[in-house]
């Protein structure tokens, strides 16, 4: 099953006027690793950000040959990558080029971007970075999420069972703005595609970097599931391209922020109202509201609630453990959430 138009998987979820806004009480003890414990309740949907992941390796680019990158990596000889991983540059350490009192020359910027490591020769990898680094940029190496090891092999998670997706919960995994329903098959207790729950195995199914997931569960399922995520928070911002359309973006960070707080006004296009902007959407307890950044026009500018012009909704939460809906509609090439209260 395929969720090919936006308005088609929104209907999974009511629009909602009412802000979400920031509480500092819910702010973890550290942004850098812990625990955090995300609620799916029954007969809602809930857009699910890993806020946690297994590094492996970090280290610095020592050279770059195209895809191919030879790292200095702790540990000083890389693991061997035998199951899927990512790397993400977490830092530009050449800023050549990025202004007017920037040194001569030019330079790249992969800060912020991760792809998965399609190969592996002992220090040097393979990897289809949408921008190359440059030698010196930092990295980590993580783990990447499948369906099997986020939600159990076995259905752990207690989702609801079913012959096809039209009786079980959803989960649907989300990749360059098109979302893909697999389920747990209760007969023949594997993971399959909602578009194939006759055949297959779709428990090694990988979440990719950057994407986020949707759980819809179905109402008579059990009434309160929760998903805990442990490991380390993936350090440095997260970057990507904007598509034209929806994509669901995964959440990375264990810290809250609000929208004023986030910068994402400064990767988003504003407009002098929500038709003429980007809109992100926001979820709590199964409920989606909608926000832009007003540039300008009746009302002021700032971040506003598509309901409410003149209201300022900057101190609206965005919250670990939620995944964010981006609406592109207004031209946005690229995309950014930064690591919250560290940049």
């Amino acid at each position: 099953m395929k969720l090919r138009s936006p308005f088609g998987w929104l209907a999974l979820a009511a629009l909602s006027a009412s802000p979400l806004c920031g509480q500092e009480n819910l702010l973890p003890v550290s942004r850098t690793a812990g625990v955090l414990t995300t609620d799916l309740p029954a007969g809602k949907s809930t857009l699910l950000g890993m806020p946690f992941a297994s590094i492996v390796a970090s280290g610095t680019v020592s050279a770059v040959n195209a895809g191919q990158l030879t790292l200095a990596s702790s540990p000083a000889v890389l693991p061997t990558l035998s199951t899927p991983h990512a790397i993400k540059i977490t830092s530009r350490v050449d800023q050549r080029g990025t202004g007017s009192n920037a040194p001569a020359g030019v330079s790249t910027n992969a800060y912020g971007r991760a792809a998965k490591i399609t190969a592996q020769n002992e220090q040097v990898v393979t990897t289809p970075l949408a921008v190359v680094p440059n030698v010196g940029d930092e990295f980590v190496i993580y783990k990447l999420a499948t369906l099997s090891s986020l939600f159990g092999a076995n259905n752990s998670a207690n989702l609801k069972e079913g012959e096809s997706s039209a009786t079980a919960d959803i989960v649907y995994l989300a990749s360059a703005g098109e979302l893909v329903g697999y389920f747990y098959h209760s007969t023949a207790d594997v993971w399959r595609a909602a578009a194939t729950p006759t055949a297959g195995d779709a428990g090694a199914t990988e979440i990719a970097p950057g994407a986020a997931i949707l759980v819809a569960r179905k109402a008579d399922g059990a009434a309160n599931i929760e998903i805990t995520f442990t490991g380390d928070t993936l350090p440095g911002r997260q970057t990507f391209d904007a598509n034209t359309g929806f994509q669901v973006i995964n959440n990375p960070y264990s810290v809250s922020t609000t929208l004023a707080a986030s910068g994402l006004q400064t990767y988003v296009t504003g407009g002098t109202g929500a038709a003429s902007a980007d809109v992100i959407y926001l979820e709590q307890d199964g409920v989606l509201s909608g926000y832009y950044y007003k540039s300008g026009g009746l009302g002021g500018i700032g971040w506003r609630a598509i309901s409410n012009n003149t209201a300022d909704a900057g101190a609206t939460l965005v919250s670990p453990g939620k995944a964010i809906l981006f609406k592109e509609q207004a031209g946005s090439v690229g995309f950014a959430l930064q690591e919250p209260f560290a940049e």
